[in-house]
C-alpha cells in the first residue's frame, strides 16, 4: 500500500497559512484594521513598485490571498476556526519561499522521506505532484532564476534526481522539463539531466517490452522443446 505519510498536509492549500502574520495583525483586527493594513502592504509590495522581484511578487500574491480570505465574514469564520483547529494539533503554518535556500531545504526533506521507505511504498502520482506544485512551481522556478544561485539549484536538481529515480516515465517525464528550467544557464546541470532523463525512458521503453519478449522468448523453448520430443 501507497504511504502518504510524507505528503498529507503538504498538496498546495493543504497547509493552512497565517493569513493575520501575512497581513501583520493580530487575530482581533477589525475590518478597517484589515483594510488600512492591506493597502499599506499592497503599495509596498506590488509589482510596479518593485521592478519585477520574485520575492516581492510572492509576497504581494500572498498578501491579496490573505486579504481576499479576512475582508469576507463567512470565510474569515471558517478560517478562524480552521486556524484554531490547526493549532490544537501542533500543526505549523505553511510559508512562502524567500530564496534558493528555502526551496532545498524541502528538497532535503523530501530526499530524506524518499531514501527512509522503499520505492513500492512511494505513491507516485503523490511524488511527481509535489515536485511539480510545491517544490518547482511556477513561483518557485522564477525565484530560482531570479536569484541564479548556481550551488543551491545544483543541489536541487540532483537531490530531485535521486527522488524520482523510482518513478515510472509517465510521471517523471513533466518533471524533466521543469528540472531543466531550474538548471537555468548551468549547462553542465542541463547536460546531466538529459542523460538522467535518457537513462529512464531507455528504461521504461525495456520495462514496457520485457513482458512480450518474455512472453516470445518462453513460447520459443516451448516450441524447441515440442519439436525435439517428436
Amino acid at each position: 500500500m501507497a504511504n502518504w505519510a510524507y505528503f498529507r498536509g503538504r498538496r498546495p492549500h493543504m497547509l493552512l497559512k497565517d493569513y493575520y502574520k501575512t497581513l501583520e495583525i493580530g487575530p482581533a483586527a477589525t475590518e478597517q484594521e484589515i483594510k488600512r493594513s492591506f493597502r499599506r502592504l499592497v503599495l509596498r509590495f506590488h509589482p510596479d513598485k518593485t521592478g519585477g522581484d520574485a520575492v516581492a511578487e510572492t509576497r504581494f500574491r500572498e498578501i491579496r490571498e490573505a486579504y481576499e480570505i479576512l475582508s469576507d465574514p463567512r470565510q474569515r469564520e471558517e478560517y478562524n476556526y480552521k486556524r484554531w483547529y490547526s493549532r490544537s494539533l501542533g500543526r505549523h503554518y505553511e510559508q512562502a519561499p524567500l530564496s534558493p535556500h528555502d526551496v532545498l531545504r524541502e528538497c532535503l526533506q523530501l530526499y530524506h522521506y524518499v531514501r527512509a521507505v522503499s520505492g513500492s511504498r512511494v505513491d507516485f502520482d503523490a511524488l511527481s505532484y509535489h515536485i511539480r506544485q510545491k517544490i518547482l512551481s511556477e513561483a518557485n522556478l522564477r525565484l530560482l532564476m531570479q536569484f541564479n544561485d548556481r550551488a543551491a539549484n545544483r543541489q536541487i536538481v540532483q537531490k530531485l534526481m535521486a527522488c524520482c529515480g523510482s518513478l515510472p516515465w509517465r510521471w517523471l517525464e513533466p518533471i524533466g522539463q521543469l528540472m531543466k528550467q531550474a538548471a537555468g544557464s548551468d549547462t553542465a546541470l542541463a547536460a546531466e539531466i538529459d542523460d538522467f532523463m535518457a537513462t529512464h525512458r531507455q528504461s521504461s521503453r525495456w520495462n514496457r517490452y520485457r513482458f512480450v519478449l518474455v512472453l516470445l522468448i518462453t513460447l520459443l523453448i516451448c516450441g524447441l522443446i515440442y519439436l525435439a520430443s517428436q
